[in-house]
């Protein structure tokens, strides 16, 4: 539970913190604010990630494919991240600027899938479903399926436990 805290609360700060690093009126009139405000969101970004990787090898419930998708976003967010301030130590702004966006993206993109894959499992356990065979992802179809040729759909696969 300590380790999903120092993840969760340092998460929830980068978040609210770089929605303000976005800001234009920001940068322009109160940059020492914008500065300080960047070195918070690098140390926040570093403990996310290094809790992340953590937990991904050790509070994983999806398995092996759960533990390589969280490791690869974690390596990708920490790299962006990285990039972005060495660039920034470069004063090379522009270059700084899109890679703050991508460390960004990548954190909503996890942000966002966790408490809905989460929803997903409270409900297989709620309907007493085995949740590891719940199957959550896209299905690329191919012609030989029911739907449309390359069609994409949403899949959920579970069973009732014996």
């Amino acid at each position: 539970m300590a380790l999903t805290l120092v993840h969760i609360i340092p998460g929830a700060l980068f978040l609210a913190l770089a929605l303000l690093q976005f800001a234009p009126s920001i940068r322009a009139k109160h940059l020492k604010v914008h500065r300080w405000l960047g070195r918070i969101l690098v140390v926040t970004g570093l403990v996310i990630g290094i809790s992340a990787l953590v937990m991904s090898f050790t509070m994983n419930i999806g398995g092996l494919n759960e533990t390589a998708a969280t490791t690869l976003f974690v390596i990708l967010f920490l790299f962006c991240l990285i990039k972005a301030y060495r660039h920034i130590r470069r004063k090379e702004v522009a270059q700084h600027r899109e890679w703050m966006i991508r460390a960004f993206a990548i954190s909503l993109g996890v942000a966002t899938t966790r408490p809905i894959v989460g929803m997903f499992l409270l409900f297989a356990r709620s309907r007493r479903m085995n949740s590891s065979v719940l199957r959550f992802g896209w299905d690329l179809r191919s012609h030989f399926s029911r739907g449309k040729p390359g069609s994409i759909t949403l899949g959920i696969a579970s069973s009732k436990s014996a």
